[in-house]
């Protein structure tokens, strides 16, 4: 059984405990996505940092 998204809002709405638990799981989400986000960020920035070394100094054991 699926619950419609304006049931979900009544609920959300009218029930503290479930508005409480609701907010606490949203709130967990957002800082997960935050976190992966930051994850990939310091990826790609290391991955650009490799590749800048590369081209300014020519690849390890190689002359440049």
């Amino acid at each position: 059984m699926t619950t419609s998204p304006l049931a979900e809002l009544v609920r959300i709405e009218s029930d503290p405990a479930y508005r409480a638990l609701f907010c606490a799981e949203l709130d967990a989400a957002i800082q997960d996505r935050f976190a992966n986000r930051a994850a990939i960020v310091a990826e790609v920035q290391a991955a650009a940092d490799r590749l800048r070394a590369l081209i300014l100094h020519g690849e390890p054991g190689r002359p440049a």
